[in-house]
């Protein structure tokens, strides 16, 4: 049997030192990326959320202003109900002073 010397311990046990420095540094990057990971799971599930919040604001402001319209649509027709009527009661006055001035 062939005796070990010193100089193949060393190249032994630094091969191993570097197998295990290997070995911890994969690890190390694998949590690291699984923490990226997260994180950006986490920074998108804010984003969404915001998005969504966005998004159910624009509909309410969308149906407050289709609610206006419908209304202000309805506004407008009934000044313009209460124009005629007033122009109606303008006639129907101008005939009555008329007929009174008459009389004068």
């Amino acid at each position: 049997m062939a005796q070990i010397e010193m100089g193949q311990v060393i190249a032994i046990a630094s091969l191993a030192l570097a197998l295990v420095t290997v070995a911890l540094t994969a690890r190390r990057d694998r949590s690291a990326e699984r923490e990226r990971q997260a994180r950006r799971v986490a920074e998108q599930q804010v984003m969404t959320d915001k998005l969504d919040t966005i998004q159910d604001m624009s509909r309410e402001t969308r149906d407050t202003v289709r609610e206006m319209n419908r209304r202000l649509g309805e506004h407008g027709k009934e000044l313009a109900r209460l124009d005629a009527r007033i122009q109606d009661h303008d006639r129907r006055l101008d005939v009555i002073e008329g007929r009174l001035g008459g009389r004068d």
